[in-house]
């Protein structure tokens, strides 16, 4: 699961790079605001194909609700698509959450027991955008020392049982031996605490040997799909009414359930 921003027809704060305006002056509410939609996506993957690393995606359906406070409808969309898929899947089956880093993600999804049983993994690529931060923290950006640091353990995070206990050895022996000033102090106890916390949600090595996947690219490109392709257009605002029956319609098409949700509206045209 993932969050992407829609443009609301409601007051709101504005967001975005902040304007350079003289101390003491506040930014006014605007008309619009952008607030956080939530989208699911459910992904059927199968073997390993020779000469591939990763397994094959077999097939995909999806879930997505407007903005919502603590998105409770999205939440209970999510699991009732869940329970439907286990039905229909042998117990053979390994079940994965796999996801980016949002704190309140995580929160959900490891204070719930119903994903006790699934395996849980952060996005690889996710980590490294973090490594690379962490790289520019110890040595600067832009610098040759910076790229080879960060070459190195993304490389061990990716191939090594203990990656990201390496990364972390790495940063308190590097941010001991090394003259920081403050400010790259603080960014780089950033990404260590980010190491810290999730550790035991980077078994990419061990992912990899059983060809299990360790990328959240299908929820991504659901967020692009479902919701940015058709509602961020050139000057479309949206009311959460209305842009739920939008998401609904998508996640319908994009799901391969459109002829099932179409037949089930004729037999409730015909029963009125």
């Amino acid at each position: 699961m993932d969050g992407v921003n829609v443009l609301l027809n409601e007051k709101g704060k504005k967001m975005g790079r902040p304007t350079d305006r003289p101390k003491g002056k506040k930014e006014k509410e605007t008309k619009t605001s952008y607030k956080n939609a939530m989208v699911g996506s459910f992904s059927l993957y199968g073997e390993v194909k020779e000469g591939e690393k990763c397994p094959q995606r077999l097939g995909c359906c999806y879930a997505a609700h407007m903005p919502e406070d603590r998105a409770a409808t999205f939440k209970a969309k999510f699991e009732a698509e869940l329970d439907a898929a286990e039905i229909l899947c042998p117990a053979t089956v390994k079940e994965i959450m796999l996801c980016d880093g949002a704190r309140a993600i995580w929160k959900y999804l490891e204070g719930n027991e119903r994903f006790d049983d699934y395996e849980k993994l952060i996005d690889y690529f996710h980590s490294v955008e973090h490594l690379s931060l962490a790289a520019e923290a110890l040595f600067g950006k832009g610098t040759d020392e910076a790229d080879a640091w960060y070459g190195q353990y993304a490389k061990k995070l990716l191939e090594e049982d203990k990656g990201a206990q390496s990364i972390l050895n790495s940063i308190d022996y590097h941010a001991k031996v090394r003259k920081l000033p403050k400010s790259r102090q603080k960014d780089l106890a950033t990404q260590r605490t980010f190491y810290r916390r999730n550790k035991g949600k980077m078994n990419y090595a061990d992912f990899r040997r059983r060809g299990l996947p360790i990328g959240s690219g299908p929820v991504e490109a659901a967020c692009k799909n479902l919701v940015k392709t058709r509602m961020y257009r050139s000057g479309m605002r949206w009311t959460r009414e209305g842009g739920q029956r939008i998401l609904d319609l998508r996640c319908y098409v994009k799901s391969n359930r459109w002829d099932a949700f179409w037949d089930e509206y004729k037999n409730l045209r015909t029963a009125a």
